[in-house]
């Protein structure tokens, strides 16, 4: 009487004829009713099974749910369809010596789970973990973990990040973007100081802020404004105590020997009322007291002037004028009116001191100057100079007829 094999979802596998035995319907030898090598073939059966097929590729006519031992890589694999040959398709399912290979499709672990290495090539779930290497291609979300080692995660979701202990130094390479709520905090330091080193090849470090800086809460410069280039001012700390050493903290001076905005081209601004202490003074690379006027056009440094014209000033206009009022300068010592306009517009007029003027005609050192009109001086002739149309003295010799210019001394009455 012939055997029917019936598979344990209800399907018959193959049906045995008396006296032979079935090699070809799965991996084992099935013996038929009164085939005489039986017994032999149940030990090879139960060898084979105990063996799990160990062997560098698959057994024959495998079953959906047969295990191989794959002696190449030391690693249990299921046959995912009955009558799969292809190595490449079975389902590695555990390693069965140090160094094997683990790979499952999803895994939950209720529990604690301990790993020496572990790689997540799409998504690492877990409320417990302690890994001494791990590595998460895809993204991470763990709950509480201590990572060790080396590990690498592309995406890490998590509520803290602690090296054990506030003792204990850790680092954090890389840039990074830290992103806080519409209305929240992006970083708050708990306790201690954040402190920015110096590298080798970038000395000059700190932090750019784009938009505000908050200490304690508070704007750290005020008024609630975002920065930009053009108000840079306004995030700078105002620092109303004495400047100096710590050796020094009383005293009310300044101890640095250089104040300057950068360049001598470039303007800057003092507020206050500011005196100079008994013994002190100030210096100048130049010598004339200078103020700014509006001017009826554009007039070059060292032409005479006088009050009058559309303007507040104009060039003077007549020989030994009485009119004149002082003579347009470079190079002012001191410039009275300074925010009035600029020199094309608001020309500093020399009114005191040493500057060049524009003259026409010798001049020995020593004489005195007076209008020669259309803007220009002259050496005073004999007899012609007077306390109102003197403009200065020269300082310096002029040798020619044609237009040039000497230095004088401008005492304006």
């Amino acid at each position: 009487m012939a055997y029917t094999i019936v598979k344990s979802d209800g399907t018959v596998l193959t049906t045995i004829a008396d006296g032979t035995i079935n090699t070809t319907s799965t991996s084992l030898g099935l013996p038929g009713r009164n085939y005489a090598g039986y017994g032999q073939s149940l030990d090879t059966n139960f060898v084979h099974m105990l063996e799990n097929f160990a062997d560098t590729a698959p057994p024959a006519n495998p079953l959906a749910g047969q295990l191989w031992y794959n002696t190449n890589n030391t690693t249990l694999y299921v046959c995912p369809t009955d009558g799969e040959s292809n190595a490449a398709a079975w389902l590695a399912l555990t390693a069965t010596s140090s160094g094997g290979n683990t790979s499952f499709g999803a895994v939950t672990v209720t529990g604690n789970l301990s790993a020496n290495n572990i790689v997540a090539t799409n998504n690492s779930n877990a409320n417990a973990a302690t890994f001494n290497y791990l590595t998460v291609i895809t993204s991470a979300n763990v709950g509480n973990a201590n990572l060790s080692g080396t590990t690498n995660v592309a995406n890490l979701t998590t509520t803290v990040i602690t090296t054990g202990g506030n003792a204990t130094a850790g680092n954090i390479n890389g840039t990074y973007t830290v992103t806080g709520g519409l209305t929240g905090n992006s970083m708050i330091l708990a306790n201690g100081n954040m402190y920015i080193t110096p590298g080798a090849s970038a000395p000059y470090k700190g932090l750019l802020c784009d938009n505000l800086m908050y200490s304690n809460g508070a704007n750290v410069f005020g008024g609630g404004t975002a920065y930009s280039n053009s108000n840079v001012a306004l995030f700078l700390p105002t620092y109303a105590g004495n400047v100096g050493n710590a050796a020094t903290a009383a005293s009310t001076a300044f101890l640095g020997t250089v104040l300057s905005t950068g360049a001598n081209s470039v303007a800057g601004t003092i507020t206050g009322n500011w005196a100079l202490s008994s013994g002190s003074r100030l210096t100048a690379t130049y010598a004339d007291l200078a103020e700014r006027f509006e001017a009826d056009t554009e007039y070059d440094a060292g032409t005479v002037v006088q009050l009058g014209g559309p303007a507040e000033i104009t060039a003077v206009k007549y020989e030994l004028s009485e009119d004149v009022f002082g003579v347009i300068s470079n190079t002012a010592a001191y410039l009275m009116n300074g925010m009035a306009g600029d020199d094309k517009t608001h020309p500093p007029v020399a009114v005191s001191g040493r500057v060049q003027v524009k003259v026409s005609g010798k001049v020995r050192k020593g004489q005195r100057l007076v209008s020669a009109g259309h803007g220009k001086a002259r050496a005073a002739l004999e007899g012609e100079a007077n306390a109102f149309n003197t403009i200065g003295r020269s300082l310096t010799d002029k040798y020619t007829e044609e237009e040039g210019f000497v230095e004088a001394i401008v005492m304006i009455r």
